[in-house]
């Protein structure tokens, strides 16, 4: 199963056996997150694995079962480096690792808080330079049925309402979709989207004063996923592209990055 197929069956589990995983899958977890790709080269994202889930879950504050305590046997701390958009750029790079890992049968949850970095002591070293995002549960599901979604498990908004301006063209609406199916903080799904031609432009979504204030920094994390979303769909159709800055003002959204589809590669075009 590649990651794009991954996207359609993955879901959270915050059910673990708390048995560790084998020296052999601890490997393969530490080569995905090695191999992990950066937004841009200029905002680094490091992840630090915490073999002993056990303590590190005793250090954590948050309300058990909720996003911000989930118990595992095997945590990933994600770090970036304090420059902005380090948020989104941490997002996209840990969701490309969640798919990968689940990928190898090993079930995962993304966490947003409840972590300090005095909670990392002799668990993890946290560079001076970077700051503690969120971190990623992992290990053996509790229920292994529960590692890939059943049917109409994500419940998702219509792509109509996530469009602020332009159409979709057919042939792209996968990558929408792909975007669609993205995990969020409390299912927020702030992803905004205005299309100009071959332009896609992507925003957060504006809610209001005191969401806004309790949800901003855990939804920049949500864009960065739906971003790597799009990405990954965009290279299983074997289109180019690129990203770029285009800032848009809009009143409903906040502007975030403009992703310009540039056709089929050389490849894709030769087998077609």
């Amino acid at each position: 199963m590649d990651l794009y197929e991954n996207i359609m069956k993955r879901k959270s589990t915050r059910r673990f056996l708390m048995e560790p995983l084998s020296a052999d899958a601890m490997d393969r977890v530490r080569k995905e997150a090695d191999g992990a790709p950066k937004l841009f080269e200029n905002l680094p994202v490091e992840f630090l694995i915490v073999e002993d889930g056990e303590k590190l879950y005793g250090r954590m504050s948050g309300i058990i079962g909720t996003y911000g305590k989930v118990k595992a046997p095997h945590y990933i701390i994600v770090a970036a480096g304090k420059k902005p958009g380090f948020r989104q750029a941490a997002g996209y790079s840990l969701e490309h690792l969640v798919l990968a890992i689940n990928n190898l049968g090993i079930a995962t949850c993304i966490t947003a808080g409840g972590l300090a970095a005095e909670d990392l002591e002799g668990l993890a070293e946290l560079k001076e330079d970077m700051l503690l995002v969120a971190a990623i549960a992992f290990g053996p599901p509790e229920v292994p049925e529960e590692l890939y979604a059943a049917q109409r498990y994500h419940k998702r908004k219509p792509l109509p309402d996530l469009v602020l301006m332009g159409l979709v063209k057919r042939k792209y609406k996968d990558i929408f979709d792909a975007a669609r199916l993205a995990p969020s903080y409390m299912n927020t799904q702030p992803w905004r989207f205005v299309i100009e031609d071959e332009r896609i432009h992507l925003f957060r979504a504006r809610m209001g004063f005191i969401k806004n204030a309790l949800l901003k920094s855990n939804n920049k994390i949500d864009i960065g996923i739906a971003l790597a979303h799009m990405v990954i769909a965009i290279r299983h159709k074997g289109l180019r592209f690129s990203l770029k800055s285009e800032p848009i003002e809009y009143q409903e959204a906040e502007y975030v990055v403009t992703i310009e589809l540039k056709g089929h590669s050389v490849r894709k075009e030769r087998s077609s």
